[in-house]
């Protein structure tokens, strides 16, 4: 009994360890501390680095590719994109819906909490569109 007692405190005690591995504080409480803090701490000592290429990938991310976020039978829609780029689709909600454009530019059916993606339009403008499902939901793509 006394064995399985020691076995069981020991266990805790070689996660503990292991976990301080390669980690350059002697305490390991302030080693699983100290990590997130120092990743935290990494970025705000060298941002102009690190905000640069979150920056550029960003702003490549948004004009390369687009999301229209359906949830609560309404859509969100970015403020424009770019001619030609690839849109994603998410649906949040339990039921389907589309994306139908009202000059028959593009129609997509979205599944239940499901994603799509679509191409924008290759001509700038501004794009009416509604779920054919549930008339009430529009949207506007503005392609520029």
């Amino acid at each position: 009994m006394t064995r399985k007692i020691a076995l069981l405190a020991l266990v805790p005690a070689l996660a503990l360890g292991l976990s301080a591995c390669g980690s350059s504080g002697t305490d390991t409480a302030q080693s699983s501390t100290a990590s997130p803090m120092s990743s935290m701490d990494m970025p705000s000592s060298s941002s102009t680095s690190a905000a640069a290429p979150s920056s550029s990938s960003s702003s490549t991310t948004t004009e390369d590719e687009a999301v229209i976020t359906i949830a609560d039978f309404a859509y969100e829609v970015p403020a424009s994109v770019a001619p030609g780029s690839t849109i994603t689709i998410k649906n949040g909600d339990s039921q389907a819906h589309t994306v139908t454009s009202k000059d028959g530019g593009f129609d997509v059916k979205i599944d239940p909490n499901g994603t799509a993606t679509m191409k924008a339009p290759d001509k700038p403008g501004s794009y009416t569109f509604i779920c054919t499902f549930h008339a009430n939901m529009t949207g506007t793509l503005v392609v520029k």
